[in-house]
């Protein structure tokens, strides 16, 4: 099995490597047993070899402990990592040293010593132990293969980045079919252990053994590097001021991070909006990081993404972020000085705003009545009493905080008087509205039913009943009043203005009407002239 190429082998290693070759060599070959003592040379050359590399792998432990005592957050996860590292090797070396010690025994008998092995010769004690029990073994020689497949897949995972890594742990713990004694290719447990001396086979477990301390270190010092692997470079220092807004209300207080900001113009990070963030997959990619969205809805808007940026080693690291902003209508609040009046018994609209806040951040109050906001995001006035004076009062929330922005006040007045209108249908068929004064078609007053009333300010919406009016009858016998007890004209009023002829007029008085606020009002008369 191959040694650690980024350690550069000493002469000493290289000659134990050269003797470990030659031997297997001569024994293929059915050499005298008298060559068998050259293992026990290379044994104990592995030995030293092997305790050098337990030497370097407990310093590099000490290093790495010594670097997580100064800093836990950024060191401890390749710590953990390093630790397993030392114990699945410990395991597997321990593993192998039982082994040894079983076939010596088997060879020896019960006080078999691995320092001084008596049957050096011994062909069959290795078979005995390790082959398959289809062929007369106790199949321990399958079991440590498995062991050693097992750590090598282990250390693999670790290094999965380092693509001469993962080739020379291949390489070294190559546990595939093997060349035999006789040149064919057999199981790795038959060509290491059938007919094969004791001397022989415990010298190719402790070259395992020094493959695994070998193996170790490397693992652990690539562990090491990997520390940094996520510092990223930088060739670009500049301050930056992140204000948390740059519109400051009188009382409110100015926030903003100031803060240095590295970068590396050779090579931008990939940010991307939406997608998962904790993976890295998906999303949408925004070109240099400029993030641009039309604010199609009013409201708090949320959005995520993460950035990516490539390490040092050629792996990806992925930052999640999240942020959010509000969007507000388009308002202007413009009012005379004189005309902050609200009119008792309806809704009176209002227009409430704080320039720089959204309107989610914005809530008012009213003394003398209610105010209540709208699904559109406006405001209604409801005044209690005419008479009285109506206070609003705007408090904003700002950085988290309630700030009283201001107050105006209102009077209350009584609703306008009304006045009554005839509504009939032109020739097209649109609904007209007649108010007397004027001259109307005789055929239109003949499709009258109703008389109405409204308040003729068409900034004011308020909805009038007609309770009762007269009409003035003139006849031969003399003038009399046919009075309506409701909206509707009564059937001798209908009859009266249908015999009527051109050029004629009639009145219309005693117009009595109740609006929102409960108000009965009497209403000016109304002078019908029949063209």
């Amino acid at each position: 099995m191959g040694g650690a190429t980024n350690c550069p082998e000493t002469p000493r290693q290289k000659m134990i490597g050269m003797m470990y070759i030659v031997l297997t060599a001569m024994l293929a070959l059915n050499v005298s047993a008298s060559i068998l003592e050259g293992f026990t040379m290379v044994e104990h050359s592995l030995r030293v070899n092997t305790k050098g590399s337990e030497n370097r792998n407990k310093n590099l432990y000490a290093k790495f402990e010594d670097l997580y005592n100064r800093n836990p957050a950024k060191i401890g996860e390749w710590l953990t990592k390093a630790k397993k590292v030392k114990q699945e090797s410990d395991k597997l070396y321990k593993q192998l040293d039982d082994l040894k010690l079983l076939i010596v025994r088997a060879a020896d008998g019960s006080k078999g010593n691995l320092e001084h092995i008596e049957a050096k010769d011994n062909l069959d004690a290795a078979g005995r132990m390790c082959l398959d029990p289809s062929q007369g073994g106790q199949g321990h020689g399958k079991e440590i293969k498995k062991s050693i497949d097992s750590y090598r897949d282990f250390l693999l995972t670790l290094v999965k980045a380092d693509t001469a890594k993962i080739s020379l742990i291949k390489k070294t713990f190559d546990t595939g079919m093997q060349v035999g004694h006789g040149g064919e290719k057999m199981p790795w447990d038959v060509a290491t252990f059938e007919m094969m001396p004791v001397a022989a086979v415990t010298t190719i477990l402790s070259k395992v053994q020094a493959d695994v301390r070998s193996m170790e270190g490397e693992v652990v010092t690539y562990l090491k590097g990997m520390v940094d692997a996520d510092d990223f470079r930088v060739n670009k220092i500049e301050a930056k001021v992140i204000p948390s807004s740059k519109y400051i209300i009188q009382g409110g207080k100015y926030v903003a991070d100031i803060i240095l900001a590295a970068s590396d113009t050779t090579q931008r990070p990939e940010v991307y909006i939406g997608g998962n963030s904790e993976s890295g997959v998906g999303g949408t990619l925004v070109d240099k990081g400029h993030y641009e969205r039309v604010a199609s809805s009013i409201g708090d808007q949320k959005y995520n993404g993460y950035i990516r940026v490539k390490r040092p080693d050629g792996s990806s690291k992925v930052y999640p972020f999240e942020s959010d902003f509000s969007v507000g209508l388009p308002s202007a609040t413009i009012s005379a000085d004189k005309m902050n009046v609200f009119y008792a018994g309806i809704d009176n609209d209002v227009s409430i705003s704080v320039p720089g806040v959204p309107s989610t951040a914005v809530s008012a109050s009213m003394t003398g009545g209610s105010l209540i906001k709208t699904a559109k995001g406006g405001w209604v006035a409801r005044p209690a009493k005419v008479g009285q004076e109506c206070v609003i009062s705007v408090i904003a929330k700002i950085d988290g905080k309630p700030q009283k922005m201001g107050a105006k006040n209102f009077r209350v007045k009584m609703l306008p008087p009304p006045i009554a209108y005839i509504p009939y249908r032109d020739g097209g068929g649109n609904m007209m509205k007649y108010k007397g004064g004027e001259k109307i078609a005789k055929q239109y007053l003949l499709g009258i039913s109703t008389l109405k009333a409204e308040l003729n300010d068409a900034d004011i919406e308020a909805r009038f009943d007609v309770l009762g009016f007269e009409l003035n009858i003139t006849e031969a016998m003399g003038t009399s009043v046919e009075a309506s007890a409701g909206a509707s004209f009564t059937d001798k009023q209908l009859a009266y203005i249908k015999k009527l002829a051109k050029g004629k007029k009639f009145f219309i008085s005693g117009v009595r009407a109740k609006g929102p606020d409960n108000i009965e009002r009497k209403l000016p008369p109304m002078e019908v002239i029949v063209n």
